[in-house]
């Protein structure tokens, strides 16, 4: 105790010593680092924070989870605007099994969990409803699992069953999708969503099933048995191509008229027939001569003798006529054979399928301006530039482009409170970056400031202790100069009595 008041004593006294100005650079001081401190322990990162879920979650999700973790005592907070969670790193597993223990996130609502809830009360009506329910949400759950999905929907309509054949009706359904950001969905995969919903439900066709994208898109194909006869492979690929042209020519439109303010759709025929052709080409005017054969024969002795009463006149080849007389001769006979060669060509030629037949583009754009003083491109110019885009050629392809207003495209303008939060999210993360380093300089600077003052101030206390000494030193001067006078002026006036002095100082009697 005695300790603690001494220390309250000292610093009582060295704050009573302190002039006005250490007064308050002391109090300035002591305020940055206290501000500095509260910043770095309110911007630190602290524990590592992990997200609770990969892709973004409904706000009724969200709210269910954070509910669950914070009833558990599990810390946790809102990111992305509000469509996630995080949670301690250390605590991400028990935040999980937390989570799952209780059956959140309930994705596609309850399944066939709605039977661990009935009772003996439940009536055949309840008791089918929610056997359909059951049914939509184990099939929007199995929907979900598909990488390309971030949520699905499933309504399924079953008429009331009639004795009647020709009252009966088939049911339907559609399944409504949400794709995660960036993501396709491939014909095949849409093909697959259909078979499945068609064989859960007693009944139902697969071209009674619908699939449609929440942007309004169709992604099955409602002609799949008029085109049966294409293999998938060229499906995924003509539609690849149509959508692949389309998004070209809005992307640059976009860049001129803004987004959303085109739509282009391609129609293309295309030939996946692959043919092959070898044509064969004679020249007859490229004759050449390739081999000549000469047979010469000659023949003597009697003439042959005609019939009585004809005159013989038998001529052979290079001889002369015989006689009727039967008058001897010589036949001679050369016969000279040449062959030819005729010049042929042979082209084998392959037609590799996926040739473009025919391209049909119809475009709608709106050339309104937006602003005053904005300037738009006119429609031939917005067709000529879907044409070069698209690849189009003359005689082959045709442009069909209408100008209209477009509203609602599917273009959702950023939320404002989603911006600004996502900014401070941001600022706060270079705070943190920051705070650390912006204490230390600014605890060092306020010591410096600190050491540089009492350097320029000198202390009070320190000044009236020198003034003091030197005071002291100067009295002690003067009453020696005073005793020192004093001894020169005895010894001046009486001699004698100052020569007895110092006989007594060194022991001599005095006289």
């Amino acid at each position: 105790m005695e300790a603690l008041n001494r220390l309250l004593a000292q610093t009582r006294a060295y704050w009573a010593g302190l002039s006005a100005g250490r007064r308050v650079g002391a109090v300035i001081g002591a305020l940055g680092i206290v501000v500095a401190l509260a910043a770095v322990a309110y911007l630190s990162p602290g524990a590592h924070y992990v997200p609770i879920s990969q892709g973004p979650l409904s706000p009724e999700e969200v709210a269910a989870m954070r509910a669950k973790l914070t009833s558990d005592n599990i810390t946790n907070r809102l990111v992305s605007g509000g469509t996630n969670l995080e949670v301690p790193e250390e605590r991400y597993a028990e935040a999980v099994v937390s989570l799952a223990s209780g059956g959140i996130p309930a994705r596609g609502g309850k399944g066939y969990e709605l039977f661990d809830e009935t009772s003996l009360m439940t009536t055949p009506f309840v008791q089918s409803v929610n056997y359909q329910r059951a049914l939509q949400a184990e099939l929007a759950r199995s929907i979900m699992q598909m990488e390309a999905v971030q949520s699905a929907r499933v309504i399924i309509a079953k008429p009331e069953p009639s004795p009647f054949v020709r009252d009966q009706k088939q049911p339907t359904a559609s399944v409504v999708i949400k794709l995660k950001p960036r993501a396709r969905m491939a014909t095949a995969t849409a093909a697959g969503i259909v078979s499945l919903v068609a064989h859960s439900i007693e009944g139902l066709r697969p071209e009674n099933v619908t699939v449609m994208e929440t942007g309004g898109r169709l992604l099955s194909d409602p002609h799949a048995a008029d085109r049966g006869n294409l293999p998938t492979p060229q499906l995924e690929y003509l539609e690849k191509l149509e959508t692949y042209l389309s998004t070209k020519a809005e992307e640059m439109l976009a860049k001129t008229l803004g987004p959303g303010r085109a739509v282009i759709r391609v129609n293309a025929d295309i030939n996946f027939q692959k043919i092959k052709e070898r044509l064969k080409t004679y020249s007859p005017d490229g004759k050449v001569a390739w081999a000549e054969r000469t047979a010469n024969s000659t023949s003597s002795g009697g003439a042959a003798r005609g019939p009585a009463g004809a005159v013989s006149n038998v001529t052979r080849a290079g001889g002369t006529p015989a006689s009727a007389s039967g008058s001897s001769g010589t036949a001679k006979e050369e016969v000279i054979q040449t062959d030819y060669l005729v010049s042929e060509t042979i082209r084998d030629i392959e037609d590799t399928p996926g040739a473009v037949n025919r391209l049909s583009v119809a475009a709608i754009v709106d050339l309104t301006p937006q602003g005053e003083g904005q300037t738009v491109i006119s429609a031939t110019d917005a067709e000529e530039i879907i044409k070069q885009a698209v690849g189009f050629r003359v005689g082959r392809d045709n442009v069909t482009l209408a100008r209209a207003p477009l509203t609602g495209l599917g273009i959702t303008e950023p939320d404002d409170t989603l911006v600004k939060l996502q900014r401070f999210q941001t600022y706060v993360s270079l705070a943190r970056n920051l705070s650390v380093a912006v204490a230390t300089v600014l605890a060092i600077l306020v010591a410096a400031l600190l050491v540089l003052r009492r350097r320029r101030v000198p202390d009070l206390a320190e000044m009236n202790a020198a003034a003091q000494a030197a005071a002291q030193a100067a009295a002690e001067e003067e009453r020696r100069n005073t005793e020192r006078n004093r001894f020169q002026d005895l010894a001046r006036n009486d001699p004698r009595q100052v020569a007895d002095v110092f006989r007594l100082l060194v022991g001599e009697p005095a006289t």
